[in-house]
């Protein structure tokens, strides 16, 4: 079992880093990727621990130098630059998620009213997490930089414009969820 959950954590992993190659960039300097859907999904499909784990084998590997990091970057000083503290909450969306819905059951049924309603109220929490630490680090290595940023201008650039996309995101997520959940509790859940 744990060796399937491996693959799994591995797989969503890279689906988070294949998510760097579509980026939009914007003037604020945070671009749209479908990274956060990825990283999201991970915790909902796979529960907090390894949903978790793979956004962290994504941030290390990032944090290496592989360029995994939107517009195909890698290295420590994305991290610390301005998109870094939405990498965090890409961590903070995946735990979430797969708190909140636990790990997939063999019970669970893809029509099942109860759980597409925690699907959909969770996830977009989840989604809303992402900028819980990504404006303020945003704001941060702005100042660092000397362009200081006021709260509603941070919200002007890396948030607003991501609004669309992210309730995009939110309704592929919610059916993504509630189909592979059933799927991906064949393989990995502990039930017997």
């Amino acid at each position: 079992m744990k060796t399937k959950k491996l693959v799994f954590t591995a797989l969503f992993g890279a689906l988070i880093s294949i998510g760097c190659v579509i980026a939009i960039p914007l003037p604020g300097g945070v671009p749209i990727t479908v990274q956060n859907l990825f990283a999201i999904l991970a915790g909902g499909v796979l529960g907090s621990f390894w949903g978790g784990l793979s956004v962290l084998i994504w941030i290390i590997l990032g944090a290496v130098g592989i360029p995994v990091f939107a517009n195909a970057h890698g290295g420590l000083a994305i991290i610390l630059g301005p998109t870094g503290g939405y990498m965090l909450g890409y961590a903070l969306g995946s735990l979430f998620l797969g708190m909140t819905l636990g790990s997939p059951k063999l019970t669970e049924r893809k029509k099942d009213a109860k759980l597409v309603i925690k699907i959909v109220l969770f996830s977009l929490i989840a989604y809303a997490l992402v900028y819980l630490p990504g404006i303020p680090w945003f704001m941060h290595v702005m100042a660092g930089k000397g362009k200081p940023q006021t709260f509603q201008n941070a919200l002007r650039l890396t948030f607003i414009p991501f609004i669309p996309g992210d309730l995009i995101k939110w309704a592929v997520t919610i059916s993504l969820l509630a189909f592979l959940r059933p799927i991906a509790a064949r393989y990995i859940s502990s039930e017997e």
